[in-house]
């Protein structure tokens, strides 16, 4: 990976623009988008719980990306392009899933739990459940900010011009979200 982040790195934002306002060479637009793989897919994990899902998802919207190259207009980075494509793909689903019957998923699959003692596997299950319950009662605004920052890995600045608020708000919401975080979790403080 480091060796394709310097084959692109140009100076630019996310190192991939030409000129300034030029659109990205097509080669660069992909490096970008497969750098940005992992860090969507993380993003969205942490917006919807579901590995599989988060996935799926990942690949709907970063196809959405690369057939879409050509609307990168150089105005922000390609990371935070790809990014909000990812973030409106998200939300579109969100409409959608709205709309339609729920659906649950019936067995959930964790290679960690199948390899660990059976005492080892009970305390993880119930500790990736605590999770799951703590960022789902955080306020939308929060889980999103926390997601993009600790599982896309973006900064405050590429989140606040994503979400369209100021870097100070994504702060403290990304700082309230990690307080919650911590006061639910309290019980398995031993075990984090």
């Amino acid at each position: 990976m480091a060796g394709e982040r310097s084959q692109v790195s140009s100076g630019a934002p996310d190192g991939v623009a030409g000129l300034a306002g030029a659109p990205p060479r097509e080669e660069a637009v992909r490096a970008a988008l497969v750098d940005s793989g992992p860090a969507v897919r993380r993003y969205l994990f942490g917006m919807c719980g579901d590995w599989h899902r988060a996935e799926d998802l990942a690949q709907e919207a970063l196809l959405k990306a690369w057939s879409r190259r050509e609307t990168f207009d150089g105005r922000s980075g390609v990371r935070t392009w790809v990014f909000a494509i990812a973030r409106n793909h998200w939300l579109d689903w969100l409409r959608r899933r709205a709309a339609s019957p729920r659906e649950e998923p019936m067995i959930e699959d964790s290679a960690a739990t199948h390899q660990a003692s059976p005492a080892t596997a009970a305390v993880r299950a119930e500790l990736a459940e605590a999770i799951r319950r703590a960022v789902r009662k955080l306020p939308a605004e929060q889980k999103e900010a926390l997601s993009m920052r600790e599982s896309g890995g973006l900064g405050f600045r590429e989140i606040a011009e994503l979400l369209g608020v100021p870097t100070a708000t994504v702060k403290s919401r990304v700082r309230y979200a990690l307080l919650k975080l911590a006061d639910e979790l309290e019980p398995f403080r031993g075990e984090l």
